[in-house]
């Protein structure tokens, strides 16, 4: 039968919503001064290891900068402590979670950096959407520019006419993109999730950069479609059917 020991209860900590105890949440762990576990649940004998080892110690940097250094230190200490060659990285298993952020930070700009472009790669396509589809406006509307032109209409003004069509194409898109967007961010704002799912953050530079992009979008799909009608002539345009 296992022995039971009596402890009084100091405090209780804080939920937390992370993984603080290195493999299990800090919720359902008691914590006791080392000397009363050493006292109360000393380790088994093993050849080499007397009873009342330390198996763990965890270390802060005071500052992420510093973080090399400090890692540097504790290996220099434990050697002359212990006898081992403090640039055997080898000799110690060490869990940096510093690196593991660093690592998980790449990740995230590699994933950022990946939708940055599938981003640009479906705007292009946009683009390409909205010239094909002026020219095809330009085609059925040959007649119409002839006779445009024959009432005195000058090449600017065709061009001009046929920029701002591409521009309320794309400024119309690019709001209701905008709003859709917001929109589900907005909702996914307000709707439980899970603790390790965070709600998404409204970024005011991707509104800037959204906001920005049609008049790119107007001036790649729309200058050549534009171009093409202000230079058909008149009477060519009048005689097609």
């Amino acid at each position: 039968m296992a022995a039971s020991y009596r402890y009084t209860v100091i405090g209780v900590l804080a939920k937390k919503k992370q993984n603080g105890s290195y493999g299990s949440g800090p919720d359902t762990q008691p914590f006791v001064p080392f000397a009363s576990m050493e006292r109360d649940f000393p380790p088994p004998e093993r050849p080499g290891i007397i009873r009342g080892f330390v198996s763990n110690i965890v270390f802060e940097p005071v500052s992420p900068e510093l973080h090399e250094q400090a890692v540097g230190q504790v290996y220099r200490i434990l050697a002359e402590r212990h006898h081992f060659d403090p640039r055997d990285k080898e000799a110690l298993w060490v869990w940096d979670t510093l690196q593991g952020a660093k690592f998980t930070e790449r990740i995230f700009a590699v994933m950022t950096f990946f939708f940055g472009a599938l981003a640009l790669l479906t705007l292009a396509l946009g683009g390409i959407g909205v010239m094909n589809i002026m020219l095809v406006a330009v085609t059925e509307r040959t007649r119409e520019i002839g006779v445009r032109k024959a009432l005195g209409a000058t090449t600017v003004d065709i061009r001009r006419q046929f920029l701002a069509e591409s521009a309320i194409i794309t400024l119309v898109s690019g709001i209701a993109g905008l709003v859709l967007g917001v929109g589900i961010c907005a909702l996914l704002r307000i709707v439980p999730l899970p603790d390790a799912m965070p709600h998404p953050v409204i970024s005011p530079f991707a509104i800037l950069a959204s906001l920005s992009t049609p008049p790119l979008i107007t001036l790649f799909a729309g200058t050549y479609p534009a171009l093409r009608a202000a230079n058909l002539s008149p009477m060519e345009c009048l005689r097609t059917e």
